[in-house]
């Protein structure tokens, strides 16, 4: 109970931010919503191990830089390919394997979503929890590094999650 407390907190002060009420009345309303949501979901509780705390920080940080580079760098990308005269795109599905053996909904979700944010690629489908479909602009060129890219994110999504040293 006293971890559904503490997390009401923050979803509180994130209801008073998005409600644009910096109020005392906002952070209660905001609080209890916070319970009631986490009651609703009945989510299972993971012990948070504070010697992990520093590699999941830092992990988290590598992919939010990552990711960002990724998203610019595709977007250059995509901008050279719309603005070409001759549009040398060559769009097809790339079926891209998971790779991850333990079939977390929550890394593979947040694999699709590392993958759908940068232009040019989207995951279009799952099938169970072992494959992503991905629809490319250019099919060729994600299929020499989607594989490469996919191991790299769910390394870093792992330890995030701390489910690395499962």
């Amino acid at each position: 109970m006293l971890a559904t407390l503490l997390l009401a907190v923050p979803l509180a002060g994130i209801w008073m931010v998005v409600t644009s009420n910096l109020s005392l009345e906002s952070f209660f309303v905001g609080a209890v919503l916070g319970i009631a949501i986490q009651l609703l979901l009945r989510t299972e509780r993971k012990t948070v191990e504070v010697k992990r705390l520093p590699d999941q920080l830092m992990a988290l940080v590598v992919y939010v830089v990552t990711l960002a580079r990724d998203v610019i760098l595709c977007s250059i990308g995509v901008a050279r390919l719309v603005l070409s005269p001759n549009m040398p795109i060559n769009p097809g599905i790339l079926a891209v394997p998971t790779q991850d053996a333990h079939e977390n909904d929550a890394i593979a979700a947040f694999s699709a979503h590392g993958i759908t944010l940068t232009p040019g690629e989207l995951v279009m489908d799952f099938e169970g929890g072992h494959t992503m479909f991905v629809h490319c602009l250019d099919v060729h060129a994600s299929a020499q590094s989607a594989p490469d890219q996919q191991t790299a994110r769910l390394k870093l999504l792992r330890r995030i999650m701390g489910a690395a040293h499962e």
